[in-house]
């Protein structure tokens, strides 16, 4: 049997499968198509969800559930997430940012809250997650 020349090493986006099976993941998001595709790639990668559009409803979500990790808008429709990122970090729960929002404040008041700049591969998201959550 001949062996390959070429053998790829490279990750494909099937291989996000399952790395977040058995993990809740928290979106805090208020922009409905973003939160939607958030919620595609995250199941795809075995997560459960929780979400919330605004930061009342997150603060609620983060005292009510075990979150493994969570994903974290900027602005919320015109509020800050400086609240959630503080309920986050006070139940040592892991987060990152998803954003457009490179110079935002709070981004400063969190520093070793991963970046990850919209728009994003679910690649990127989902194993920045997973390790956030492992």
């Amino acid at each position: 049997m001949a062996t390959p020349m070429f053998v790829s090493t490279a990750r494909t986006s099937t291989d996000r499968f399952g790395l977040l099976e058995g993990k809740t993941i928290l979106i805090v998001e208020d922009e409905p198509l973003v939160a939607l595709d958030l919620h595609a790639a995250l199941r795809a990668a075995g997560a459960s969800l929780i979400a919330a559009t605004n930061a009342a409803e997150a603060l609620k979500l983060i005292r009510r559930n075990e979150i493994s990790a969570a994903v974290v808008d900027v602005n919320l429709g015109g509020d800050n997430c400086f609240a959630v990122c503080q309920a986050l970090f006070h139940r040592s729960i892991p987060f990152l940012f998803h954003t457009g929002h490179r110079e935002a404040d709070v981004l400063k008041a969190w520093p070793e809250a991963p970046l990850i700049v919209k728009p994003a591969g679910h690649d990127e998201l989902v194993a920045c997650l997973a390790a956030l959550a492992s």
